[in-house]
């Protein structure tokens, strides 16, 4: 008896302890202003090291624009840490980057800290944000 009465509180705990794992974890809300024409969909990428960078993204998520220019999209429970964030705003819908003559984009793009490299890609430390222990937010202009 002594056995069961052990039990149901150590599996309840083995149950609850993921939750509370994610609990402690911070978080990242990235605040995406001037996405025009409100059209299409926003994906905003995060990037955990300068080794993954623009070829494995750690978080991504996907949205439908909505009739606003400012957009909102959070990551709870992610780890302290460095990222990069990359924000691509595919106005047609088509889900691929358009790029336009010599390559340069046809639809918006962003990066955190609002780096606008003049040719190329930013490189990671250039546009890394740092998440500490408690929730961090970042805005992202869109060209």
């Amino acid at each position: 008896m002594l056995r069961k009465k052990l039990l149901f509180p150590l599996a309840s705990f083995a149950m609850l302890a993921p939750s509370l794992a994610i609990a402690q974890l911070s978080g990242l809300t990235i605040q995406i202003t001037n996405a025009l024409p409100a059209t299409g969909s926003v994906e905003v990428t995060l990037f955990n090291s300068k080794e993954s960078f623009m070829k494995e993204a750690y978080l991504q998520q996907v949205h439908a624009m909505d009739e606003n220019d400012t957009f909102t999209v959070t990551f709870p429970g992610v780890e302290e840490g460095e990222y990069a964030v990359v924000v691509v705003h595919d106005e047609n819908g088509n889900e691929k980057y358009d790029a336009g003559f010599l390559g340069i984009g046809a639809e918006n793009l962003g990066y955190s800290n609002n780096v606008r490299p003049l040719l190329g890609r930013p490189d990671f430390d250039d546009i890394k944000v740092t998440v500490g222990p408690e929730p961090k937010e970042i805005e992202i202009q869109l060209d």
